[in-house]
């Protein structure tokens, strides 16, 4: 069987901007983002039984854990500048349509009325439009939505709209 040559996902770009300061935008993002990370945005576990972390330090992963002791690494700190920027590698396995390596960077950008929370995937490995398509609803959701409702105490949107 003869496979297809690995390809780039033009790169995603988000500018967010949240009414709130850069400390406490970061802090969701880091110590506080199993407050706020939606249910929806789970891979495996059972509701009421599963979390989610991140570990905001070089090597650091960002996962979801199972009371049963089961779970899943999202991605792994690259590089760090606190309270500023992260940069994440992820690995995506062939059964979640990879195979696709993932880098991620986020950076926060203090503004007069709160920050701009700025966010970039590039890919690179088995990946097509509806791919993009589909990462940019949910990044949008993820951090248009949800995380800046959790950010300016307003309540989270829905996934279904």
């Amino acid at each position: 069987m003869t496979q297809a040559p690995p390809t780039m996902n033009p790169e995603l770009k988000l500018d967010i901007h949240i009414e709130a300061s850069s400390e406490k935008v970061w802090n969701a993002l880091t110590d506080n983002i199993g407050e706020w990370w939606p249910s929806e945005f789970f891979i495996g576990g059972k509701e009421g039984e599963r979390s989610y972390h991140l570990e905001a330090k070089p090597g650091g992963r960002m996962y979801e854990s199972y009371k049963d002791g089961g779970g899943l690494v999202w991605g792994t700190v690259a590089h760090i500048v606190q309270g500023q920027k992260m940069q994440l590698t992820s690995y995506r396995f062939p059964t979640w349509g990879g195979p696709t390596v993932s880098f991620y960077e986020y950076k926060l950008t203090p503004t007069d009325s709160g920050c701009t929370l700025s966010f970039s995937e590039a890919s690179v490995g088995n990946w097509s439009e509806k791919n993009n398509a589909d990462m940019k609803h949910g990044w949008t959701f993820l951090f248009d939505g949800v995380l800046k409702a959790y950010c300016e105490g307003r309540e989270k949107p829905s996934w279904e709209g």
